[in-house]
């Protein structure tokens, strides 16, 4: 269907021999791949040729390391301690799956298939919903015993991406609570666009101190000048390392108004993307692997790395123990602006 000539449309379709869904809307367009992680892979507007997100060109890599692309769920985010942590009287085990560190990272639903329960065209929108259930069938119930559902909600419209992210638990026990996700922009996402020109902007507050495995020592720093670029004029996103960069979250000024979220501007092409996220999300991670791979990740999530080991009050690492039958939510948007 057409509006004013803007297409609007949600189609059932395949990606690298991957089931996917594709659906625009507003002028943007986007691809989601529900069997791995409900991960939306792509995002492009189409009104300045922008494709936005660092999607993967092989999908037997991107079925390996999901992680890297698109905005893949972390559930919890980034590593435990051991894979080892306490909470409400429990003992938490998870499997290490980064060796090297003997850390847990990134937990389970960015790999696992998720189920496309509903998809809507409505007014100028269109929208896919996605839901994981977990219960004593599913397979990481042994180390996170706790049924609870999981469900995504994607919608595309003239306001761009907005996506909602909800938890039920349904499990008879409080249950530990960390959501973040991997979001990977690419850089540059004009086609004319060159790397120099890009300038990143993040609502950082104070930095926490990491040890050489990559967890938080229970220090928060105040930013040097360089960290404190992020809050002001912007930092040049990639062709160099950007790693070990744990912050928490500070409100920012965009145009004079108040600002959570990261901003990513090519202002020689006069273009701003934008990733507002909502007060949930008390903390950032920063990473772009080796700085030349084209993309970098601010990463929004609830807790801090390593939140449920740290001794520190749950309103500062972001712990949460979300009641039994109780759900939480949490909405982010990614929208382009002309500057």
């Amino acid at each position: 269907m057409e509006k004013n000539n803007i297409k609007r449309e949600i189609n059932q379709t395949t990606w690298k021999g991957f089931s996917a869904v594709s659906f625009c809307a507003g002028g943007y367009e986007a691809l989601l791949i529900p069997g791995i992680g409900a991960n939306l892979i792509e995002l492009k507007y189409d009104m300045k040729g922008l494709s936005l997100l660092r999607t993967p060109d092989d999908g037997e890599i991107f079925k390996v390391k999901p992680q890297v692309y698109g905005i893949p769920v972390l559930f919890p985010p980034n590593r435990i301690e051991d894979g080892t942590f306490k909470a409400a009287g429990n003992v938490y085990n998870f499997p290490i799956n980064e060796a090297a560190r003997n850390n847990h990272i990134h937990g389970f639903l960015h790999t696992r298939p998720w189920q496309v329960t509903k998809t809507e065209l409505i007014g100028d929108a269109a929208g896919i919903e996605l839901v994981f259930s977990a219960d004593s069938s599913t397979d990481f119930y042994r180390y996170f015993p706790h049924e609870f559902e999981c469900r995504l909600l994607y919608r595309l419209s003239t306001g761009g991406l907005e996506q909602r992210i909800s938890v039920q638990n349904k499990s008879g026990k409080a249950m530990p609570l960390g959501v973040g996700f991997h979001t990977a922009f690419r850089v540059p996402f004009h086609p004319g666009g060159k790397e120099e020109n890009y300038r990143l902007k993040v609502s950082i507050g104070q930095k926490w101190e990491l040890d050489d495995r990559m967890l938080p020592t229970g220090k928060i720093l105040p930013l040097d000048n360089g960290e404190e670029a992020y809050r002001s004029q912007g930092v040049v996103p990639v062709g160099h390392v950007i790693d070990r960069q744990l912050y928490t979250a500070k409100k920012i000024k965009i145009d004079d108004k108040e600002f959570h979220g990261a901003v990513i501007e090519d202002a020689t092409e006069g273009i701003r993307l934008v990733y507002e996220v909502d007060g949930e999300y008390k903390h950032w991670m920063l990473w772009n692997e080796t700085g030349d791979k084209g993309f970098v990740c601010p990463e929004p999530q609830t807790w801090t790395v390593n939140a449920p080991n740290l001794k520190l009050p749950d309103e500062i690492t972001g712990l949460m123990l979300l009641p039994a039958g109780e759900t939480w939510q949490g909405s982010c948007r990614i929208f382009v602006q002309e500057i």
